[in-house]
C-alpha cells in the first residue's frame, strides 16, 4: 500500500499548483539557490501536514467549513500578493519594493504557502486514511519523512533544471518575461483559491 501511495504523491507534486509556482518565482527573482530554500521550506510544510494528519488533526479542521475558509482565504490572499510583488519586482523603477522583497525568506515563504494550502490538507489526509494500519511504532517518523524529504528534492531539481541553460532566454533567471508570466500565474491561482473557497462555503 505504501508503494501505492507514494506514487500517488509523486504524481501529485508533478502537476501544477500554488508550490510548483512559488518555487519558479523564487528561482526567477533571486535564483537557483532560493529555490532549494523554497524547496525546504515547502518539504518542511509537508512534513507539518503529514504529522497532523497521523493524529487525526487535519480531519478535525477540514470537518469545520469555517476553518476550510479561513485557510482558504489567507493561503489565496499570500500567493496573490506574492504574485503582485513579484510583478512589482520586474519593473525597474521599483527599487524600493524590490528591496523589500529580497529581504524575504524563501524557506518561510516555501512553508507557508504549503501549509495554507488546502489541497495539501485533504491530499495527505486522504494518503494516511489508507496508510494509518500500516503505521506504528518507527513507520509513524519515517512516512511523514519520506513524503518531506521525497518533496523537497523533486522541487530543489525543478529549481536546478530552470536555471542549468546557459542561454539567458532559457535561463528564467535571466528571462523576465517568463517571470511576469509565472507572476500573473501566482495572481491568477490566488485568485481562483479565493472564489472557490467563497463559494464553496456559501
Amino acid at each position: 500500500m505504501f508503494i501505492w501511495s507514494a506514487i500517488a504523491h509523486f504524481i501529485a507534486l508533478t502537476s501544477p499548483g500554488p508550490d510548483t509556482v512559488i518555487v519558479i518565482r523564487q528561482v526567477s527573482l533571486y535564483g537557483r539557490i532560493e529555490g532549494y530554500k523554497a524547496s525546504i521550506g515547502i518539504g518542511i510544510g509537508i512534513f507539518i501536514h503529514c504529522l497532523l494528519a497521523v493524529n487525526g488533526l487535519s480531519l478535525i479542521v477540514l470537518s469545520n467549513d469555517l476553518y476550510k475558509l479561513i485557510i482558504s482565504i489567507i493561503g489565496s490572499i499570500y500567493i496573490f500578493y506574492l504574485g503582485i510583488s513579484m510583478l512589482l519586482n520586474n519593473e525597474p523603477t521599483s527599487t524600493s519594493v524590490k528591496k523589500v522583497v529580497e529581504n524575504k525568506n524563501s524557506i518561510l515563504i516555501g512553508l507557508i504557502t504549503n501549509i495554507f494550502n488546502v489541497k495539501a490538507f485533504l491530499f495527505f489526509v486522504s494518503l494516511f486514511t489508507i496508510l494509518i494500519d500500516s503505521i506504528n511504532n518507527i513507520f509513524f517518523y519515517i512516512f511523514p519523512i519520506y513524503f518531506a524529504v521525497t518533496s523537497a528534492l523533486w522541487f530543489s531539481f525543478l529549481s536546478y533544471i530552470m536555471t542549468i541553460s546557459s542561454n539567458k532566454n532559457f535561463n528564467i533567471y535571466s528571462n523576465k518575461i517568463i517571470s511576469s508570466f509565472m507572476a500573473l500565474i501566482l495572481c491568477l491561482i490566488g485568485l481562483l483559491i479565493f472564489v472557490r473557497s467563497i463559494y464553496d462555503y456559501f
